[in-house]
C-alpha cells in the first residue's frame, strides 16, 4: 500500500476529519552497548549426553543407546557427527564393532559445556524513540535523516529527545531484541549493561495521518506501519505531547483558508456542494472497493491459466465495477471538497490525460513530487500539441541548485527554452491550481509540486475539485489570474 492508499482507507474516524497525511520517519535509536554475557549451551542435547556416557566409561554405540533409552540409529548418527567434529575418536573395528572415546578436545568441550563462561562484548539493539522501549526490527529497513530528505518524508522527533540511560533499560527486554550477529540470533545470556558506546539516530518508515476534530480544536495523529495502524505509537505520541511539541501542526483548527476559498467561489457556486454524509458514504464505498481489488490481485495472479481462475476473475470484475460506480458518483458533483490524499493522484491523472491544455501552479518544485518519471511525462506533453503552462514562486534558471544531479527547476527551465511550454515566475499566493482541458479543475492551498523548502510539517489541506465543464472554465479564469508573471521578476 502506498501512502495515498493508507490515507484513503484510514480516513474514517468518528468526530474527526482527515486533514493531512505524509510519509514520515519514526525515530529509532540504534544503540551499541558494552555488556556482560555468558555463553549458553551449544551442543545438541543427544550429542552432549552421548559424550557424557563415554566419560562414564561406555565405549560402544549399543551401550550408549541403552543407557539413554534411544534407538541405535539415533545414537549412531550423533556419534558419527562427533567423530567428524573431532570430539570423539573411533577405534579400529573388532568383529564389525567400533569403540569410542572422547578426544582431548572433546573432554575440554564437555567441561566447558557444563560451565558458563562470563565475557564482555558489544551488543547492538534498536530502541523506539516514540514508545520508549527496545524493539526488534526484523527484516525492516531503516533510513537516515538524509534518506528522509531525499524523498520528502517528514522527520518525527523523539520525546524525550535523549536516548535512554542504561538504568532505563530492562535486561529481559533488551535480551529479546538484540540484533542478529554473524547471521545468527544472539545465543548468549545477558547479565549486565556496562556502558553506552555508540548511538546512531535512524528512522522507521511509516505514514502519519492527521485528524482535526469536527468540533473544537483537538488534533489526533495516527501512524500506519506496513499498512497497519499502530495504536501504541499514536497513544505514546499523544501522551508525550507530540502534536503540540513538534510545532509542525499548523492551521489544523477551523482554517482561515477555507473561509477565504469560499469567498472566492461565492455562495451560488457552493450551493452545489454535496451533502457531507452522502460524500462520506461514497468515499467509504470507493475505499472499500480499492481495498477489495488489492486483496483479490494476488489470488488472481496465482490462478490465471488454471481451472479455478474464473472465480477470481469474476470477483475482480465485481470489485472494479463497484469502484467505477463510486468514481462516477464522485465525478457527478459539479464541485466537491478535495481530500488530502487525492491531490497527487489528480496531478498524475491530469498529466497523463491532458490533450488540449494543462495549467499547474505551485510554490516550489520539489524532486520528491516532480520525479524524473513525471518530468518525462511533462516533456512528452511539452513536445506535443498540448498547451502547457507551469507557474511557481521560483525564477527560472538553467543551472542546478545546490549541485543536485537532478534539479526540477533547471530541468523545467531547459525544457521551456526548447519547447513551447510556458514557465512563469509568479507572485506569492495562498491557493494553487490544476486545470486539465475542460475536464478537470482542482484548487488547493497545498502547492502541486511542493513548497519552496523541503516539507517538514503538516497543514490543513483545503480545496475543491470539479469535473463540470462550466465550473472548470470558471476555475481556469481564476488560475490565469494567479499565473500572471511577477512584476519586476
Amino acid at each position: 500500500m502506498n501512502a495515498e492508499d493508507v490515507a484513503r482507507e484510514a480516513q474514517f474516524r468518528e468526530g474527526f476529519t482527515l486533514v493531512d497525511y505524509a510519509e514520515v520517519g519514526l525515530p529509532v535509536f540504534r544503540l551499541t552497548i558494552e555488556a556482560v554475557t555468558t555463553n549458553t549451551r551449544s551442543l545438541p542435547t543427544i550429542h552432549e549426553f552421548a559424550m557424557r556416557c563415554m566419560s562414564l566409561g561406555e565405549r560402544d554405540e549399543a551401550s550408549i543407546a541403552r543407557m539413554l533409552g534411544l534407538k541405535d540409529e539415533i545414537v549412531r548418527g550423533a556419534v558419527d557427527t562427533l567423530v567428524l567434529d573431532g570430539l570423539v575418536a573411533r577405534s579400529s573395528l573388532v568383529a564389525d564393532l567400533s569403540t569410542f572415546a572422547l578426544t582431548t578436545l572433546g573432554e575440554e568441550r564437555l567441561e566447558n559445556e557444563a560451565e558458563e563462561v562470563v565475557q564482555e562484548e558489544m551488543i547492538v539493539f534498536d530502541y523506539d524513540g516514540i514508545r520508549r522501549m527496545p524493539i526488534r526490527l526484523a527484516g525492516e529497513n531503516v533510513m537516515r535523516a538524509a534518506d528522509l530528505k531525499s524523498y520528502g518524508a517528514v522527520e518525527v522527533r523523539p520525546y524525550p529527545a535523549d536516548a535512554p540511560a542504561l538504568s532505563d533499560l530492562a535486561i529481559p527486554e533488551v535480551s529479546r531484541v538484540i540484533r542478529r550477529q554473524g547471521g545468527e540470533d544472539f545465543r548468549r545470556n545477558l547479565l549486565a549493561l556496562k556502558r553506552s558506546v555508540r548511538r546512531n539516530n535512524v528512522f522507521r518508515e511509516a505514514v502519519a495521518l492527521v485528524f482535526a476534530a469536527d468540533k473544537g480544536d483537538e488534533v489526533q495523529v495516527a501512524f500506519s506501519i506496513n499498512g497497519k495502524l499502530s495504536e501504541s505509537h499514536e497513544r505514546a505520541f499523544a501522551e508525550h505531547g507530540g502534536p503540540k511539541k513538534m510545532g509542525f501542526l499548523r492551521m489544523l483548527a477551523e482554517s482561515a483558508d477555507r473561509r477565504r476559498l469560499d469567498r472566492t467561489f461565492g455562495k451560488d457556486a457552493l450551493k452545489a456542494l454535496p451533502d457531507a454524509s452522502r460524500l462520506r458514504g461514497i468515499r467509504k464505498e470507493e475505499a472499500e472497493a480499492r481495498a477489495q481489488i488489492r486483496s483479490i490481485e494476488p489470488a488472481l495472479e496465482i490462478s490465471l491459466g488454471r481451472k479455478n481462475a474464473a472465480s477470481a476473475v469474476a470477483a475482480m470484475t465485481t470489485a472494479k465495477e463497484r469502484l467505477g460506480v463510486a468514481l462516477e458518483d464522485l465525478a457527478s458533483f459539479p464541485i466537491r471538497p478535495l481530500a488530502s490524499y487525492e491531490q497527487n493522484e489528480l496531478l498524475r491523472e491530469a498529466i497523463l490525460h491532458a490533450r488540449g491544455s494543462l495549467l499547474i501552479t505551485s510554490a516550489g518544485l520539489q524532486s520528491s513530487i516532480l520525479t524524473q518519471q513525471m518530468m518525462r511525462d511533462i516533456e512528452k506533453l511539452a513536445r506535443g500539441k498540448t498547451s502547457l503552462k507551469i507557474a511557481s514562486f521560483l525564477s527560472p534558471q538553467s543551472e542546478a541548485r545546490g549541485g543536485d544531479h537532478y534539479d526540477p527547476l533547471a530541468a523545467m527551465t531547459k525544457l521551456a527554452q526548447k519547447t513551447g511550454m510556458e514557465l512563469v515566475h509568479t507572485a506569492r499566493s495562498v491557493f494553487f491550481f490544476l486545470v486539465q482541458d475542460d475536464e478537470l479543475a482542482v484548487v488547493s492551498n497545498r502547492p502541486f509540486f511542493g513548497e519552496m523548502v523541503r516539507r517538514s510539517g503538516f497543514q490543513r489541506v483545503e480545496g475543491y475539485v470539479s469535473r463540470d465543464r462550466t465550473m472548470v472554465r470558471t476555475i481556469r479564469e481564476m488560475a490565469e489570474v494567479a499565473c500572471r508573471p511577477k512584476k519586476n521578476g
